[in-house]
């Protein structure tokens, strides 16, 4: 049986983002991807010294934490983006506003480019 760990999960959520998307399920699929982008920075991150990580949180610690890696990995839009996932996520699931297609896309582009910095790490243990 395959070990399940955050990466993995965080494979399984994006695919059900797609899947959401593709169907046309916009504020669903929004909600999957930053759960998938969630699991993503804790895979990357591990877990917090004690309790769990909160939403802002791990999100500011992942940009410090990529940071350190490569300076240059993310623009200024990007972080700002990042910052605001949780916030996204949150109107998607609560509120009546509908998420629009071109937002998920570009914040699917941000999950995108994250896998592709897990890997490049993964690729350097």
């Amino acid at each position: 049986m395959e070990e399940i760990t955050f990466l993995h999960k965080a494979k399984k959520q994006y695919a059900a983002a797609k899947c959401l998307f593709e169907n046309g399920y916009i504020n669903d699929a929004i909600s999957r991807l930053y759960y998938s982008f969630r699991s993503l920075c804790v895979h990357l991150l591990g877990e917090p010294e004690k309790g769990k990580w909160k939403h802002f949180g791990l999100m500011k610690k992942l940009v410090v934490t990529i940071d350190s890696k490569d300076k240059t990995f993310l623009t200024r839009k990007e972080r700002e983006l990042i910052k605001n996932f949780p916030n996204i996520r949150e109107s998607a699931d609560y509120d009546l506003l509908e998420i629009p297609e071109e937002k998920f896309k570009i914040y699917l582009q941000i999950v995108e480019k994250l896998f592709r910095f897990v890997e490049k790490m993964e690729s350097k243990k």
